[in-house]
């Protein structure tokens, strides 16, 4: 007959799969993917090396997990300001805006999960996400463009680059020369939201229709009521 385990010792592995992964962000945050190796998660998780293998059953295992499951945060909020109830600019405006301050705020963090070089199946899990990233950029673009607020040839050529203009902006506030300076202390707040701004600016001028076009879509959609 084969073993089951009981409610009591799955929820046990879970809390332990848990623990570890919350190890593994803890030493992400402080020294990038380098700092995250199976003995020290392990230690820091308070279990043994063998009983994190348990967990994962190598190294790639444990990253890809950990970045999904902080990704998967990530997208979660950019779907929910894509979904909100209000004009297509000010939902871009705000998904660019909470994007680039979160990715900042996280320090060490950001730049690991954005920009920082890692395993190639690490790498292959974050362009998987960029993707879907890209895609919520998307969706909100061809609503600003239904409803004569953008002016785009091909929105997914500008998803894509409005998305690759956040991450590329923020190589300077999150890069390795950023995290040296003065033992790793942020740049000031604002600076930062200087950036932000600035970045915002250049995404809405690349998309947003002339005043005479909106015009036009505003009266084909009012003859169409």
């Amino acid at each position: 007959m084969a073993y089951q385990r009981t409610p009591y010792v799955e929820s046990k592995r879970a809390e332990a799969r848990e623990r570890s992964l919350q190890a593994a962000l803890a030493l992400l945050g402080e020294g990038g993917w380098r700092s995250v190796q199976m003995s020290a998660v392990a230690a820091h998780a308070g279990l043994s090396t063998g009983a994190l293998y348990l967990h994962f059953p190598s190294k790639t295992h444990l990253l890809t997990e950990l970045y999904r499951a902080q990704a998967s945060k990530e997208l979660a909020v950019t779907a929910e300001i894509a979904a909100r109830e209000a004009s297509a600019a000010e939902r871009l405006a705000g998904a660019i805006r909470s994007f680039a301050e979160r990715a900042i705020s996280a320090g060490r963090m950001g730049y690991a999960m954005v920009l920082e070089p890692t395993d190639l199946e690490v790498e292959e899990v974050r362009l998987a996400f960029h993707a879907q990233f890209i895609a919520q950029f998307r969706q909100m673009l061809d609503e600003g463009c239904e409803a004569g607020e953008f002016q785009i040839g091909n929105t997914q050529v500008a998803a894509a680059c409005v998305f690759g203009s956040i991450t590329e902006s923020l190589l300077h506030p999150l890069g390795p020369t950023a995290q040296e300076r003065s033992g790793a202390r942020r740049g000031k707040r604002s600076d930062a939201a200087a950036l932000v701004d600035s970045l915002i600016e250049f995404c809405l001028r690349g998309v947003i229709a002339p005043a005479e076009s909106k015009a036009k879509a505003k009266a084909k959609a009012k003859a169409r009521r």
